[in-house]
């Protein structure tokens, strides 16, 4: 009993393998350009809170300051802050005014950070009420 194997051709066979490799080449960029740009957005927020950073700690660094000098210095507009490039710093003491009771014998010490990030203006702002003496 002699019986005909079938046999596929080689040519066939080898164009359906180049279709997969093909399909998973594609799925496989698909995955990595979710990864990488998952990667980058990571990378940027890192940056940008390492900035927001900063400016958290000039702003803490010139309350402190203020403090030390008993409450009273002069204004300051746009300082650049010499420790860290590209930060400026505004210190403001204004009377303070309470949205009921209005003006109390206190006042207002309004300190803004601001720095330039990705062509944007940045800034971070920390307020500190105290009795005025």
């Amino acid at each position: 009993m002699n019986r005909a194997t079938l046999h596929t051709s080689e040519p066939a066979a080898a164009g359906f393998a180049i279709i997969e490799v093909l399909i998973a080449i594609t799925i496989l960029s698909l995955v990595m350009l979710g990864i990488i740009s998952g990667v980058s957005k990571g990378i940027m927020s890192i940056a940008q809170n390492r900035n927001f950073t900063r400016a958290m700690f000039i702003a803490k660094n010139k309350l402190a300051e203020f403090q030390v000098m008993r409450m009273r210095a002069p204004d300051i507009q746009n300082e650049s802050v010499k420790e860290y490039e590209g930060f400026t710093c505004s210190r403001a003491v204004t009377r303070y005014e309470h949205e009921f009771f209005g003006p109390l014998s206190a006042k207002k010490l309004e300190i803004t950070v601001k720095w330039e990030e990705r062509g944007s203006t940045k800034s971070y702002s920390i307020s500190y009420i105290y009795p005025e003496k």
